[in-house]
């Protein structure tokens, strides 16, 4: 299924039990400390977004913040036949990796709206979650709102890489924290791979890194729920 039809069967499912659904737990997210190709920062990285073969990475510390929230859906389950729900929704800013930064001169560096749901195959372990196996049906999307050129040539797919080996995990394990001043802080750490192509691999590196603190509820609910919202007005992206 293409991100198009994840998205409206996600869409019409959210719509159809946003009145029962429960937010479990809405977490803030920031860059890793430990990303191979940190400095810059960043929680996301999608090398050869601009097919130049760069390095291109975007940063989860920003104003708007980049928030995961996991979903609880009452009996049925959602139209894709998930329990539960994360959603991984807000602003993040990146572009092309210059080495010590992002380079601010080249075409599609800047801000975009972010919107991934993983909606089949999640499930808790220990204090967090999981998504075993991967599944093509976990997508979404990259959208520029404010970036270098014009935004109409910056929207983009984005799929769970399948058959990888390493599918996302969201968990309070230090993962790469060691000697970094997060570590014992009880940070959950997010990753995972990702790919461009639907039902296959992309070359070079995209996947997810970052760790995350939770947000007390019920003040968290909003973020859910504009999760929820997020993913009923997607738009398909090429």
């Amino acid at each position: 299924m293409c991100a198009g039809g994840v998205i409206a069967a996600l869409g019409a499912a959210s719509m159809a039990h946003a009145g029962s659904s429960t937010v479990v737990a809405t977490y803030r997210l920031f860059d890793h400390p430990d990303g191979n190709q940190n400095p810059p920062g960043y929680g996301l990285r999608l090398d050869d977004l601009f097919g130049d073969g760069a390095t291109t990475t975007f940063s989860f510390n920003t104003a708007q913040g980049v928030f995961l929230t996991v979903t609880e859906l009452a009996p049925p389950p959602n139209a894709l036949g998930g329990q539960f729900q994360i959603t991984i929704a807000g602003r993040v800013f990146g572009g092309r990796d210059s080495g010590t930064g992002h380079d601010l001169s080249h075409a599609g560096t800047g801000e975009y709206d972010l919107n991934f749901s993983y909606v089949m195959n999640v499930a808790p372990q220990g204090t967090g979650w999981v998504v075993n196996p991967p599944d093509q049906s976990n997508a979404g999307t990259l959208n520029a709102v404010n970036v270098v050129g014009d935004e109409n040539d910056f929207q983009f797919d984005i799929f769970e890489e399948p058959g990888t080996g390493n599918p996302f995990k969201f968990l309070q394990d230090e993962h790469r924290l060691a000697g970094h001043p997060q570590a014992g802080k009880g940070y959950f750490v997010g990753r995972g791979w990702l790919s461009f192509e639907e039902g296959g691999s992309s070359k070079d590196t995209q996947d997810f890194l970052f760790i995350g603190k939770a947000v007390p509820l019920p003040g968290a609910a909003m973020y859910g729920l504009a999760g929820l919202g997020a993913i009923a007005s997607r738009r398909r992206r090429r």
